[in-house]
């Protein structure tokens, strides 16, 4: 199950600021086009070759088509390299934010998923992920298999699909006890599927030899694993069960297929999609809704693009100007100092201009009524000169006439191609409209052009009338669309603008937002307010102060420690900057006024990181689409990654503020709990639900992400050991993960916008509690079972539900499929807590070596069921010599010391020398042989053997071996499972040979 989020993802909102959605993948005929992958900048062209990633997804298109039944493959591929590469490697450039965009990620390796492969922001059942995270090990090294390994990403990424073993793929383990076996017909079998492939139970590690036991619970030790034979298998598997087995080449079906899905496994798969297989869940995708089967002989090698990233971007805004702009919205109050829709867009663009927008950024500004004119040519904004010069331009806009959406883009992109000696991909326009369009050309007119030339456009929408085809423009060009209903509390319009800038900005230089919030000071009376810079930013850092009036206000910023203050007299908007590195701590913000009236203000504040190498905190807002159908039982579902680098924030304060249409607010608390909607409890993704009784209306609604960390108890997950060797097989231990405390932060972001449609009143009480995820085997006695789960509440998770169906059965399909059916159980029933609370149940069985099947539902007071929870197998344990009481587990007061014990103790320890001197004489002989071996090439690795083609240069992977004692320094031999030729050196460095 890939869960960091790492993540960060989804193909809706992207990995940093939380709002950039990842470019649109698209199907001719049988082929994917429009697949991107980006390589970070924090990898050189020595650590990744362009060419191996090529021979990947040739490699994984052929077994993609394949594994799809001809349905799927990769028809073209554009391979982002960074800025920073020498510029002699692509065919042609492309400018904005490319990482954050792209499906998959090839970066550093993350430990704390073992250096593997993963897919970041997995959120329920057939929902995509934020993208594939590769690393250059898998790419260069894993031959012959990274192409499945791929395929099995590519299902969690695309499909939505969920893991169907039990290795950790994610920073948490699942729910279960242990997570790679299920009890079963009087033993315990592996989670995967099918049910015939065949392995090994080891403790510890797969190269252990360690057999596995009971713990005091009755159940596999937690380091107990199934090790599969990867090369000697014959039967079919699923490829999201263990793609390295090389029989595995398929996904799993129904019961009856040549692939049966094996329902009754603790899987992720199961739990999150409910019993089904991954063709079930495919099938159900318009991937394969809306195709065909292709030809057998189908060319599936697919069409590269190699292209780099440019330094800078150029940002077009397109400012609406008609006459619509002049009027007030009608959610304010009559406060004198209000502005007209075009006077708050004047002031929100020039301080984009002047105080948010990235050095090497170059802006022009096109204003749009029934035509569409150049206000400011495209300027560089490298000073301050430069960007007052623009700002002085936007002050000069007056608003009136038609509405001409259409007219404005055309105009943005003479004005981008004009600039341009090559192509116009990747450049933005920041478009900003708030009626519909009257004259042509409008939206549809243009998307076509858009399109062709590659343009991302981010649409702000000003008021409930502003055209709904400028949010669908946006979506299908890879930006996003923003709404503001123009509430006077709202801050809306400023984290929009502030967070644009933040994803045109440079991975190496990413600006955050660190504070968003509206003010009502009155005269004679000083506002006060703590803006915390935490150890990851606090470089040129920036408040700025928005409202309206000449010395509206005064603002005073004074430092944690130094005392040091910053003041400044505000007209229309002010600045206070904190050049060059800030102090670390809380810095107090104080404002007074002189106005007569009460003054409504914004106060934002955002910050740089500290060094280029800092691990920041990074928050991502999302839903998992853009529009909902209302209904009285459905909630709306919310999202948020929380990271440090690629660690998980864990118990961080996590609220989404909504505002709709109508100007109204709904604060939603996002929680890590693993409860109802939320996957994984503590893996820094956090979720929450917007119920249908706190909807107020249809139409758009915005989003915006509050987080805040804090001092003493919020936490990161972090290896516990340094970074670990990587393994080339599933062999390897995985690493130990252990939460590290972190000190006060805070993050502001900006989610995008969601729509509501065909809202009514609710009436009545039609919403179920949730679906319990988290039943589990608590521990297991002969025939007694104790189980345990965390309660839901009545209306998903808020309030207390009212009652519990137990259900027990021997049929799994009816419990799944009916559960109605299903007579519940009785007595010792717990009474519901609230919602996270753990509750036990304890039952038994009698029979001997025969499957039960367990499943519990909430009720509410209205009579309104969840739906089934995941289910839980129950055996009574018979294979009492595969399955044994782990040592000194069941000594009891009539095991007492005797003779006889004496006896079998000392003829243990004799035998035990004698197997220590004859362990020792091999070691010895075995030393010999390696020598031996070593001396033949004793100046490995630079003297390497004819065969071996690649360069030492080429070859070092600075990657470690997770057992480097299976093999003595400078040794090379065969590796009979790889089928290559291997060496290591006195490093434990690893060198593959081609």
């Amino acid at each position: 199950m890939e869960i960091l989020t790492r993540v960060l993802v989804l193909c809706v909102l992207g990995s940093t600021q939380g709002f950039l959605q990842s470019k649109q993948i698209l199907l001719e005929g049988n082929g994917y086009t429009g697949v991107t992958v980006a390589i970070s900048s924090q990898l050189s062209p020595s650590e990744i070759q362009i060419q191996k990633i090529k021979d990947l997804f040739t490699a994984a298109s052929a077994q993609l088509y394949k594994s799809t039944k001809n349905h799927l493959y990769f028809k073209d591929i554009t391979i982002v390299i960074p800025k920073s590469w020498p510029n002699n490697i692509a065919e042609a450039f492309v400018s904005g934010a490319q990482v954050d965009t792209a499906h998959v990620i090839v970066d550093k390796p993350n430990p704390l998923v073992d250096n593997k492969p993963y897919v970041s922001g997995m959120t329920g059942c057939g929902q995509p992920g934020k993208h594939i995270h590769l690393e250059p090990f898998t790419v260069q090294i894993l031959a012959g298999l990274a192409d499945k390994i791929l395929l099995h990403h590519w299902g969690h990424f695309r499909w939505g699909l969920f893991d169907e073993h039990g290795d950790k793929e994610s920073p948490v383990q699942t729910s279960n006890t242990n997570p790679w076996f299920y009890s079963s017909q009087g033993t315990f079998k592996p989670n995967i599927c099918t049910k015939d492939i065949q392995g090994v139970n080891q403790k510890g590690y797969c190269q252990s030899g360690q057999q596995c036991a009971l713990d005091d619970d009755g159940l596999p030790e937690k380091d107990c694993k199934f090790c599969v034979n990867e090369r000697s298998n014959t039967a079919k598997g699923s490829l999201m069960g263990k793609p390295d087995i090389s029989s595995v080449v398929e996904f799993c079906d129904h019961a009856d297929s040549e692939v049966p899905h094996n329902s009754e496994a603790e899987t992720p798969q199961n739990k999150v999609c409910r019993g089904r297989s991954a063709w079930e869940i495919m099938r159900l995708h318009p991937d394969f809704k809306d195709t065909t089967p292709g030809s057998a002989t189908q060319n599936t090698v697919p069409t590269f693009r190699v292209v780099q990233q440019r330094i800078g971007q150029n940002v077009v805004l397109v400012l609406d100007k008609s006459g619509s702009m002049n009027s007030y919205d009608e959610t304010l109050t009559t406060n004198p100092q209000r502005q007209t829709r075009i006077d708050k867009l004047k002031t929100i663009s020039s301080n984009y201009i002047r105080n948010w927008s990235p050095n090497a950024t170059s802006i022009a500004v096109v204003t749009f009524n029934g035509t569409a004119s150049v206000a400011a040519p495209l300027t560089p904004v490298t000073s301050d000169t430069d960007r007052q010069y623009l700002v002085t331009l936007v002050d000069s806009i007056i608003a009136s006439g038609a509405t001409s959406i259409g007219a404005g883009i055309q105009k943005a992109i003479e004005i981008l191609k004009n600039a341009s000696s090559d192509n116009i991909r990747g450049n933005e326009i920041i478009l900003v409209s708030d009626g519909a369009n009257t004259v042509r050309p409008g939206p549809d007119d243009v998307l076509e052009t858009v399109l062709r030339e590659g343009v991302i456009i981010q649409s702000v929408a000003i008021g409930k009338e502003a055209d709904q085809k400028i949010d669908k423009m946006a979506k299908d060009s890879g930006g996003f669309s923003f709404f503001y209903s123009g509430n006077e509390q709202s801050t809306t319009l400023a984290d929009i603008f502030l967070g644009i800038a933040a994803s045109s900005s440079d991975d190496e230089d990413k600006i955050y937002q660190i504070e968003s919030k509206s003010l009502n000071i009155t005269k004679g009376r000083n506002y006060s307010s703590v803006l915390t810079i935490d150890d990851t930013i606090g470089r040129d850092t920036t408040i700025v102060v928005l409202g309206s009036g000449k010395d509206f206000a005064s603002a005073t910023l004074s430092s944690p420690r130094n005392g040091r203050r910053i003041t400044e007299q505000c007209s229309d908007s002010c600045r206070l900057k904190i050049d060059g590195l800030a102090e670390t701590g809380d810095y107090v913000l104080e404002i007074s006024t002189t106005q007569d009236t009460d003054t409504i203000l914004t106060v934002t504040a955002q910050s740089y990181p500290r060094s280029p190498s800092a691990e920041v905190f990074t928050a991502t807002a999302w839903t998992h689409t853009e529009s909902f159908e209302f209904s009285p039982s459905t909630p709306v579902v919310l999202y948020s990654s929380v990271q440090k680098g690629v660690s998980p924030v864990l118990d961080a304060d996590v609220t989404m503020v909504v505002e709709d249409s109508e100007g109204h607010f709904i604060n939603v608390a996002l929680l890590d709990d693993g409860q109802g909607m939320d996957i994984t409890k503590g893996d820094g993704q956090y979720t929450g639900v917007i119920l249908p009784t706190q909807l107020k209306s249809s139409g758009r609604h915005s989003l915006k992400l509050l987080v805040t960390g804090k001092e003493g108890e919020t936490k990161i997950l972090v290896p516990a050991t340094g970074r670990r060797k990587r393994d080339t097989t599933s062999g390897g231990a995985p690493s130990t993960l252990v939460t590290q405390n972190v000190g006060g932060f805070k993050r502001v972001t900006s989610g995008g916008t969601f729509t509501v449609q065909n809202y009514r009143v609710v009436t009545g009480d039609a919403l179920s509690p949730a679906r319990i995820t988290t039943l589990r085997l608590q521990n297991s006695e002969g025939e007694r079972f104790n189980v345990s789960w965390n309660a839901v509440g009545d209306d998903i998770n808020v309030g207390k539900a009212t009652a519990y169906k137990v259900l027990l059965s021997k049929n799994f399909s009816a419990l799944l499929n009916s559960p109605e059916a299903v007579s519940p159980l009785t007595g010792n029933i717990p009474t519901p807590a609230g919602p996270g609370e753990l509750e036990v149940f304890s039952l038994r069985v009698t029979e001997t070596g025969v499957s039960y099947f367990l499943a519990v539902q909430a009720v509410d007071e209205a009579g309104n069921v969840g739906e089934v929870s995941n289910i839980v197998p129950l055996s009574v344990l018979s294979d009492h010599v595969t399955w044994k009481r782990a040592e000194n587990k069941e000594v009891t007061s009539s095991q007492a010391f005797s003779y006889v014990g004496l006896i079998v103790s000392a003829c243990a320890a004799i035998l035990f020398i004698f197997v220590f001197i004859l362990c020792g004489i091999c070691l010895c002989k075995r030393n010999t042989e390696y020598q031996r071996k070593s001396e033949k090439f004793i100046d490995f690795p630079k003297k390497l053997p004819e065969r071996m083609i690649s360069t030492k240069r080429d070859m070092k992977i600075d990657y470690r071996m997770a057992n480097p004692y299976m093999y003595p320094p400078n040794y090379w031999g065969y590796h009979g499972q790889d089928r290559r030729f291997h060496g290591y050196n006195n490093d434990s460095y690893l060198y593959y040979i081609s």
